[in-house]
């Protein structure tokens, strides 16, 4: 892949998932801030409504960006969701919140196209992981960036970190205009069966199929886990917006240093389908973990784990995953990808809220680990899947 081409990719997952970060630390003061309460079912369904319309939207934008070029419809989602974040940080009742929440939400492509522009450059499958793992150690540099800028402004003010957001994203829109390539168009002409069909649909090979299912089964884990953290360290520990955002850039360097540092060096060892199964088992262990913990300091020792079982999973299975479908089918592959993440960030949180309530913390972060494992359980089982993308059966095969 161009180096140029990845470095300016890298630049913009990282500033969008900081303005996605600096969000994470305030969401519960802001909703006390208009409604008065910490109600756990409140806070999470601004996440959840986030993520719903993430769910219908980031199909059609994978698959717009596959007509008409990455460059032009990440140009035009980026400065949507600008638009919006103004709108959350303007919210004058928690409808209107939720209203902005969700065409945010609508908007959000960046990581769905830039999966695609990994796949549309690289065939060598240890290679696309590693190009996956820059990208998701981008990810993880702007979870270090947001969280810590989010904390300190959530502290003064919550509605600050939104404004701040919105400025990352017209900054993308700067990045994305200049520097990235015009159009990212497809080398063979898209076929009109290509155009109306989703490979996960599609007859044929079903590795797609249960690598999609263990996607969702490892998202839903993560999504109930990320989603109540914040309100259940500040209940068990006592904690505001400050500490725990600390913690969420440690989580943030610990996946850079992952993904960026120690993913290419273990790739010329261990086949990535094996670093994915570890980097799963991890994570469920730093989620029971947390289930058990009395200190908050004991945090920094479980989310080590998680962050680093993230970082070694997520790559492998997203270039198992790109190696199943043909190139013109890439953007819609991310959208889907991201339509799962969506739909896990939708049913996930909601589920912690529900959960939290009802039976509490431990029952809760056990509950999320137990998913874990099941997904570890399928990966595996599955046969171990081709280097060459040649040799693996696309569904328009």
């Amino acid at each position: 892949m161009n180096k140029k081409i990845l470095l300016v990719l890298c630049l913009v997952v990282a500033v969008d998932a900081a303005s996605f970060g600096l969000l994470l630390p305030v969401v519960p003061f802001f909703v006390h801030q208009l409604t008065g309460s910490f109600n756990a079912i409140a806070v999470t369904s601004v996440t959840a409504t986030y993520s719903g319309l993430q769910f219908i939207g980031a199909p059609v934008i994978g698959r717009l960006s596959d007509r008409w070029g990455r460059r032009s419809v990440l140009t035009v989602t980026v400065a949507i969701s600008a638009v919006a974040l103004i709108g959350q940080a303007l919210s004058t009742s928690l409808l209107i919140l939720l209203l902005f929440s969700g065409l945010n939400g609508a908007s959000s492509g960046v990581f769905a196209i830039s999966q695609a522009l990994v796949a549309d450059t690289v065939e060598d499958r240890n290679q696309r992981t590693v190009g996956f793992g820059a990208i998701g150690a981008a990810l993880g540099l702007g979870f270090i960036i947001g969280p810590g800028i989010g904390g300190a402004l959530g502290a003064i003010d919550p509605r600050f970190p939104f404004f701040v957001a919105s400025a990352f994203c017209l900054l993308n829109v700067v990045l994305i205009r200049l520097y990235l390539p015009k159009a990212s168009k497809p080398k063979q002409p898209i076929t009109s069966q290509e155009k109306a069909t989703n490979p996960l649909f599609t007859r044929g090979d079903h590795r797609l199929k249960k690598l999609i299912s263990i996607y969702f089964l490892f998202y839903l884990g993560f999504s109930a886990f990320s989603g109540i953290f914040v309100l259940a360290a500040k209940e068990r520990f006592n904690w505001g917006p400050q500490p725990t955002s600390l913690v969420l850039v440690y989580v943030g360097v610990v996946a850079v240093v992952v993904q960026g540092a120690l993913l290419p060096r273990l790739l010329k060892a261990i086949r990535p389908d094996k670093l994915s199964i570890i980097g799963l088992s991890l994570v469920a262990v730093a989620m029971l973990g947390v289930s058990v913990i009395s200190e908050g300091r004991d945090l920094y020792a479980t989310q080590l784990l998680f962050a680093g079982g993230v970082g070694l999973s997520t790559p492998g299975l997203r270039s198992a995953m790109s190696l199943c479908v043909n190139e013109n089918q890439q953007g819609v592959l991310g959208g889907m990808t991201q339509s799962v993440v969506s739909l896990t960030s939708l049913i996930g949180p909601l589920l912690a809220g529900q959960m939290y309530e009802s039976a509490g913390y431990g029952a809760t972060f056990q509950t999320q680990a137990v998913l874990v494992f099941v997904a570890v359980g399928l990966l595996a089982s599955m046969p171990r899947l081709p280097a060459d993308p040649q040799a693996v059966k696309t569904p328009s095969a």
